[in-house]
């Protein structure tokens, strides 16, 4: 919630971001890693390496779930929650059609107070390793094009390649960025911040 402040995935409540994120967990292509800092949780990515199945998966086995988790929300804002929660159902991690066997980095987050000390870059590094053990070539994700320059410079400066921008509503546009993986570096060592897998 701190890390997704003002964003579309806040709205959607803590409740509904615990049933999505624990449905992340249970998924067998689920890929979730948090950085820890003294024993602190200072940030975490999200992602599937079969962003195709995956969403369609999450909503038949939990469905009832995200719909308690968003009633309290969806009864006191019908049309704004509901609108998203859409949005939610329809989602499938929106992959170019010329970019297949890739997986999807769906959220990546790093803790108020904590942004500029490279968390989000040994996110994406150790995100991308675990991608390749996995024996997928590419990743891929979606960040605002416009309002959004530290997001777009990280995933730039982290080895992703623009591919595309798509209107995703009225007055909302959309990078889509790349990584190919055959050459990616493993992630930094020597930081005191370590990376954990949630299993």
């Amino acid at each position: 919630m701190k890390a997704f402040r003002g964003f579309f995935l806040e709205s959607l409540g803590e409740r509904f971001l615990k049933e999505l994120y624990l449905g992340f967990l249970l998924e067998r292509s689920e890929i979730c890693l948090v950085a820890i800092d003294c024993r602190r949780v200072v940030g975490f990515v999200a992602g599937t390496s079969e962003p195709d199945q995956f969403f369609l998966r999450l909503l038949r086995s939990r469905w009832p779930a995200f719909l308690f988790a968003g009633l309290v929300a969806l009864l006191l804002r019908p049309l704004r929650v509901g609108s998203k929660f859409l949005y939610v159902l329809r989602y499938r991690g929106e992959r170019a059609v010329d970019v297949p066997h890739a997986a999807l980095l769906s959220s990546i987050g790093v803790a108020r107070g904590e942004t500029g000390k490279g968390i989000g870059g040994m996110l994406l590094s150790s995100f991308c390793d675990e991608v390749r053990v996995r024996g997928v070539p590419v990743v891929f994700l979606t960040a605002d094009r416009d309002r959004n320059d530290a997001v777009n410079r990280l995933y730039r400066s982290n080895g992703f390649t623009w591919h595309s921008s798509f209107l995703k509503k009225p007055c909302r546009w959309m990078n889509l960025y790349t990584r190919s993986l055959f050459e990616a570096q493993p992630a930094g060592h020597g930081s005191p911040i370590r990376m954990a897998a949630i299993r």
